[in-house]
């Protein structure tokens, strides 16, 4: 009985394991012919799309997050008020401090009188130089106190301003951090605020290719959810140093807009570099088209499978040379006729089908 109960089970486990595999999606890649890749000296690498300008906007008052005016990813104009937190202490404060500046003003205005009386007084000799010299200081006294409630009265008005979050330009709400009813302090981010002009894309490059790399260079950008068109791209900023890591950072303007692209996409950026003066001779691909294990070097090329339009990743070793300013030279492994992915190695294995995005 036991014998026909683990039967029963190792079919019902291996029936579970072909319908995940039949099930699992056909993965798209981005692809590159050999013949392509050494003739015209191209490399690839992953991006990601970011708004021209975005920041972490947040109160220079504590408070309670009373509301938030504006929802995720709606339109704000500039100097629009985005969120606001609880103001009553602080509009209590304003008030007391513009009665103490009135106040200060009734005061001066009091002590003024008092020392044109007494200085016309002095100037006919019929009062002292003490009393003279009381009045004065008395009057002087009472225009540094205004002045402090002036500047006092300032100050409120300004920490009462601040309880007003205020756009600093035309944007939208690409993330909210804190929630209405909240208590937060002063300088703790409330939302992320994004700009609606120019896309960016920014990316990592190594350090045998920043040199190559040249402001105002075009490139191409490929993105897997809009894989019908390919958009072009300016270098714009270039970084001198890595921080700490072995790349550079650099960042592409975005130069066709579309209004699919949003922030946080994922992109590839294929750049084209001269070629050396041997690279005729060389086989070379983008070194993100190489992966590595304990069998060693290895890349996926593309096969032609029974169904249309779907296609086999097949490792395939390789024997790498030199690291250039545009890819592994291949020792051995590949031929001009053979055609490899070039992004996403890490959801491969051999044998998976995918479907090949246009160029």
């Amino acid at each position: 009985m036991k014998f026909y109960i683990g039967i029963i089970l190792s079919l019902f486990i291996v029936s579970c394991g072909s319908n995940e595999e039949s099930t699992e999606a056909i993965r798209p890649v981005f692809y590159q012919k050999i013949s392509e890749s050494a003739i015209a000296g191209k490399r690839t690498f992953a991006g990601i799309s970011q708004a021209e300008n975005e920041v972490k906007l947040s109160f220079k008052v504590g408070g309670t997050l009373e509301i938030i005016h504006f929802k995720l990813g709606e339109h704000v104009k500039k100097d629009k008020i985005i969120a606001q937190v609880n103001s009553d202490d602080y509009r209590i404060n304003y008030q007391k401090v513009e009665a103490s500046k009135k106040n200060a003003e009734i005061q001066v205005s009091s002590a003024k009188l008092a020392f044109n009386r007494i200085e016309k007084l002095y100037a006919n000799n019929n009062a002292s130089l003490s009393d003279f010299e009381k009045v004065k200081a008395q009057y002087e006294s009472a225009k540094a106190m205004l002045k402090t409630a002036q500047s006092q009265l300032s100050s409120a008005r300004n920490q009462l301003n601040y309880t007003k979050l205020i756009a600093p330009f035309d944007g939208s709400i690409s993330k909210i951090i804190a929630k209405e009813n909240e208590m937060i302090g002063a300088g703790r981010p409330v939302l992320m605020f994004s700009s609606n002009g120019k896309t960016e894309i920014r990316t990592q490059v190594p350090e045998n290719i920043i040199k190559s790399v040249e402001i105002g260079q075009i490139v191409s950008i490929k993105f897997a959810t809009i894989s019908d068109k390919i958009f072009k791209g300016v270098v714009s900023e270039i970084g001198r140093s890595t921080g700490g890591a072995s790349t550079y950072p650099l960042i592409i303007d975005l130069t066709d807009k579309n209004d699919d692209i949003l922030a946080g996409m994922a992109c590839t950026i294929e750049m084209v570099f001269a070629q050396e003066e041997n690279a005729n001779q060389d086989l070379i691909i983008p070194s993100d088209a190489v992966a590595h294990d304990q069998d060693g070097d290895f890349v996926y090329i593309i096969k032609i499978s029974d169904e249309e339009g779907v296609y086999i990743a097949k490792r395939k070793n390789v024997s790498l040379g030199e690291l250039t300013a545009t890819g592994y030279k291949i020792n051995e492994g590949l031929s001009t006729d053979d055609t490899i992915i070039t992004a996403g190695l890490s959801f491969m294995y051999d044998g998976r089908k995918v479907r090949l995005l246009a160029q």
